[in-house]
């Protein structure tokens, strides 16, 4: 099962089976999702597969693909071959995570028929500045499954929030920062164009801040009014269940909702 599950993946059966001979092929600005695809097959089978014009696993990178939206992907997975195609590098990003899902531990792919694009443009968890190890594999487990807002609290070490900032980025992962009188200066850190303000209301002087920066305001509140501009969903949790939860819903201080604002890019 691909978590969270894809807007449409028609049943299919059958495997394409992982070997040393399987190669990748690459079309397009692919290269980047090729290079992670390759490191997840490399660790979950130790096969570290070439390159090839003629591979039967190909990663395309098609900017005319529009109708899946902005992180849309598709994956067909059959007996003989893998395509996995998108028009934007996130959803490349999200179809190398379906693929990964899609792997077994005998290193076989499980054959599928996916086309996905996320229900919510803002899938998000919160939490406090952890050291940057710790926030490494906080991102990496946000990532398998596709999750793309880090919201911190940002007090620390500023060479250590950068690098968390930076992690994130190169994960597709954007980390928007909750601000206080206190951290207002640490604004430059993160390239968010989205920067949390808490429960605060949004007084002239912070908005006119905000706004000579390019920034645009994001404040908590209760679900009850979907006229605001929603904050992030869930608290970020220890293990994958809380994870798969927030991947599969959109979550606004315990309720549901369908509304969402765009992250910065």
């Amino acid at each position: 099962m691909i978590v969270p599950m894809p807007a449409s993946a028609p049943r299919r059966t059958g495997a394409f089976p992982l070997t040393e001979e399987v190669a990748v092929r690459v079309t397009g600005q692919a290269r980047t999702a090729a290079a992670l695809l390759r490191e997840h097959i490399f660790r979950q089978t130790g096969y570290l597969l070439a390159e090839s014009p003629d591979g039967m696993l190909m990663v395309t990178h098609d900017p005319a693909m529009r109708g899946l939206g902005p992180e849309g992907y598709a994956l067909l997975v059959s007996n003989h071959a893998v395509m996995l195609r998108a028009g934007t590098q996130a959803g490349l990003r999200h179809g190398v995570q379906s693929f990964r899902q899609l792997m077994t531990r005998d290193g076989t792919v499980r054959a599928a028929d996916v086309q996905d694009s996320p229900a919510f443009a803002w899938r998000g968890v919160t939490s406090a500045l952890l050291p940057p190890a710790e926030m490494r594999k906080a991102i990496d487990k946000m990532a398998a499954y596709k999750l793309n807002v880090l919201h911190v609290f940002p007090e620390g070490d500023p060479d250590h929030i950068r690098e968390v900032v930076e992690y994130g980025l190169d994960h597709g992962i954007t980390v928007v920062p909750e601000i206080s009188p206190a951290t207002i200066d640490l604004l430059e850190l993160f390239p968010s164009r989205w920067v949390h303000i808490g429960r605060a209301k949004l007084s002239g002087k912070l908005a006119a801040l905000l706004e000579r920066h390019n920034r645009l305001p994001v404040r908590w509140h209760d679900g009850s009014d979907h006229t605001d501009v929603l904050g992030p969903h869930g608290r970020l949790t220890e293990g994958d269940d809380g994870l798969r939860a927030v991947a599969n819903a959109g979550w606004v201080g315990g309720h549901f909702t369908a509304a969402a604002v765009t992250p910065a890019r």
